[in-house]
């Protein structure tokens, strides 16, 4: 019988004083080095939507029990218009280190990130960054060209394949005055030079009726050559939350199936090939059950069907967000989110995600055994 156990909790960031200066942290993402230490990035800001957000750097020496804050990926001070980033790192073949995401330029440091008088989003670029010495420096961020005028939502880490390509999945924000030209699809990008050079001609979403924004999209790649992405889907036309869904490709991401809705109410999600046909999943929950949750799918035959689940934090709270929530509203709701996996062992999985605790925005991991 398979079973998901979580064995310990551990917090990664948490405001040390926060009786002296708002500091809040979201968004994290974990990687092991070489060496065997972790490094998590995660965005540290005033508020979840403030013009000061930008990506740190934590270390672990002991698998993610002890933290030790290293602080900035990069000076922003160095660069002359004033933007909030969000990064995420992967792990390349040769050992260096590839942190990828977006900024949002913030000319008004008053103006939120979602434009509650256009439905859109603020302007901003797709950026990348590399480290050669395990996490330790970083270059100046670079703009990631695009052949479509909104923004990518390159909200998971890079993934790098085994065929030596480096992708990268999101959705489109909408453009500043609301619209969204290109239609509400997913694009994926594509480097085949270790980041120098990127292709965005790949879409590897697309609903029946274009309906579907691939909202937080999260890929892997199994064993077998299988390249999935799952996603939040959301209809934003009709401010409807559906079931997450996934897509899967069997050429490297060259091609891929049609959406597969999976049954299961999430927002952001994340996964990890586990063995043979398995994954292992982990969902923000919304609906009638509200929280983090744990799976292990078999997805023989590209068909979902879940084995086993485990709640790991937040069952029975309250919901986080509601039916016509615009943009805006449902930044404002949210508690909890970005849920990721990263293996430590053959058994043994650290989960984490940000929440909002006693008015504090942290990040909790949780140590699992799935057996």
């Amino acid at each position: 019988m398979t079973e998901i156990r979580r064995l310990e909790g551990h917090i990664l960031y948490d405001n040390p004083k926060p009786h002296v200066r708002s500091r809040h942290s979201y968004f994290p993402g974990l990687v092991k080095l070489a060496s065997g230490d972790l490094l998590a990035t995660l965005m540290i800001a005033e508020a979840f939507e403030s013009a000061d957000g930008t990506t740190y750097l934590a270390r672990s020496g002991d698998a993610g029990r002890a933290w030790t804050l290293q602080g900035p990926l990069y000076d922003k001070s160095a660069s002359a218009a004033p933007a909030s980033d969000c990064m995420k790192a992967a792990v390349l073949t040769d050992g260096s280190l590839l942190a990828m995401g977006y900024r949002f330029a913030r000319d008004d440091p008053e103006q939120s990130i979602s434009i509650s008088e256009t439905g859109g989003i603020l302007p901003g670029d797709d950026i990348v960054s590399f480290s050669r010495d395990e996490g330790r420096t970083w270059s100046v961020p670079e703009t990631i060209p695009r052949n479509r005028p909104e923004l990518y939502e390159l909200s998971g880490p890079p993934v790098a394949l085994r065929s030596g390509d480096i992708v990268a999945a999101g959705a489109l924000y909408r453009m500043p005055d609301g619209s969204n030209p290109s239609g509400q699809i997913g694009v994926l990008v594509r480097s085949r030079d270790q980041g120098r050079t990127w292709d965005d001609s790949t879409v590897f979403f697309r609903s029946a009726a274009g309906n579907l924004s691939p909202f937080e999209p999260r890929l892997c790649e199994m064993q077998d050559g299988r390249l999935v992405a799952l996603v939040w889907a959301y209809d934003q036309a009709a401010d409807r939350h559906h079931a997450n869904h996934v897509t899967v490709s069997h050429d490297d991401g060259k091609t891929w199936s049609a959406p597969l809705d999976t049954g299961v109410m999430g927002q952001a999600s994340n996964l990890v090939w586990l063995d043979g046909d398995r994954l292992l999943t982990i969902h923000a929950h919304r609906g009638d059950e509200i929280g983090i949750f744990v799976r292990v799918v078999d997805f023989a035959n590209d068909e979902w069907r879940v084995v086993t689940e485990c709640a790991i934090y937040g069952a029975g709270s309250d919901s986080q967000t509601k039916a016509g929530q615009s943009a805006a509203q449902m930044f404002k709701a949210l508690r909890f989110g970005q849920p990721s996996l990263l293996r430590l062992s053959e058994n043994e999985f650290l989960a984490a995600h940000w929440c909002v605790e006693e008015g504090q925005g942290k990040i909790k991991l949780h140590r699992l055994s799935v057996r």
